[in-house]
């Protein structure tokens, strides 16, 4: 999955997490939902990234020298 895909797959979530923080009480039962939305799409961004370094360092110890 790209950059751009997953973007796209997280925006209606984030959008939800904007509007249920801001315009609502602070404290409130939806800050904390949008809060802990927010900490679990970090940590998938954060997977997302881990994944693609290890897919290009297996491409990168793939490489075999030419003789």
């Amino acid at each position: 999955m790209s950059i751009d895909q997953r973007c796209k797959e997280q925006l209606k979530v984030a959008d939800q997490m904007f509007m249920d923080f801001k315009y609502t009480s602070p404290g409130s039962r939806e800050q904390i939902r949008a809060l802990h939305t927010f900490t679990f799409l970090v940590s998938m961004w954060a997977d997302f990234f881990l994944q693609s370094e290890a897919v290009r360092m297996d491409a990168a110890l793939a490489i075999e020298p030419k003789n």
